[in-house]
């Protein structure tokens, strides 16, 4: 009985001390925010000393400065001069013009892609898909042919046609879309509904989420483009704020300040986008990576 009590005792695994579990868990907590916490000031940490050297009244840059040495001179410098106020406008505009016929026409192809059942379908779909495959750099030579055939250079049709729409949008779109019960189109149907009808009433609300996440990725995508606006911007006065900020030699280009003044300007309706709509953002995209 002796021996087989021993082997039975030293069979059982030890029992775990009161508080053990929690302080591992805490340490666990811990370590996740610290790492959060040195993830955000390495990322951080950049546009910090862009804010600061902005604040600074000097032709070099200088993150030495005392709070009572900070200055808003660069701003009220930026916003006296009609050129950059030229290029805010020109980046808000194109932007937004972008923004709004890519959602309007990927959303249109998700719906025909998904419900509507026509000739090709199927292969149209995969080849409009593999032409994501193409990189931007392959494509940038003849639609730039393209838009001066048409008389698109240095015009705002130039800046916003050949960007509006993609591959992209309407496959992110289309999943939602044929997520979207056929009862209830049917239903539509049976009271006299048409294609129109129920893409306005039935699939447009339910699509809200995706088409912010979409609306964001374009917004930010757009405003953040340089190549393209490089190529089609030949006058000062059609340049958008990226090109602008990089490539036209005038005062700004003399003046670090200046320079990273604008670029904090640049940065910031990108991070008020983000915590206006990080709800709808978030949501849309748990919304697509979560199934019911």
């Amino acid at each position: 009985m002796a021996v087989h009590e021993l082997t039975g005792d030293a069979s059982r695994p030890a029992p775990a001390r009161p508080g053990t579990g929690r302080l591992s868990r805490r340490l666990r907590v811990a370590s996740v925010h610290a790492a959060a916490i040195i993830a955000s000031v390495v990322f951080a940490g950049p546009v910090l000393l862009v804010v600061l050297a902005s604040l600074h009244d000097s032709v070099y840059a200088d993150y030495s400065v005392t709070v009572s040495e900070w200055t808003l001179a660069n701003y009220r410098r930026i916003f006296s001069n009609e050129v950059f106020v030229r290029w805010i406008l020109n980046s808000v505009w194109v932007a937004a013009a972008v923004t709004g016929l890519t959602v309007a026409a990927d959303m249109l192809a998700a719906y025909a892609f998904a419900k509507i059942r026509f000739a090709g379908r199927d292969i149209s779909f995969k080849v409009m898909l593999a032409t994501m495959m193409l990189p931007f750099s392959a494509t940038l030579v003849p639609v730039y042919l393209l838009a001066s055939d048409f008389g698109m250079i240095d015009r705002y049709s130039g800046l916003i046609i050949p960007a509006a729409a993609g591959p992209f949008g309407v496959y992110l779109l289309r999943q939602f879309v044929a997520g979207i019960p056929d009862s209830l189109m049917e239903a539509a149907r049976i009271d006299g509904a048409n294609h129109w009808w129920i893409f306005r009433q039935v699939v447009l609300p339910l699509c809200k989420q995706p088409m912010a996440v979409l609306a964001i990725f374009t917004f930010v995508a757009n405003w953040n483009s340089f190549l393209w606006p490089l190529l089609m911007a030949q006058s000062e006065h059609m340049m958008t704020l990226p090109v602008g900020i990089a490539t036209t030699n005038t005062q700004f280009t003399q003046n670090i300040s200046l320079i990273t003044a604008g670029a904090v300007i640049s940065i910031l309706p990108m991070a008020v986008l983000f915590t206006v709509f990080q709800r709808q953002f978030v949501g849309g995209v748990l919304a697509g990576a979560v199934k019911s």
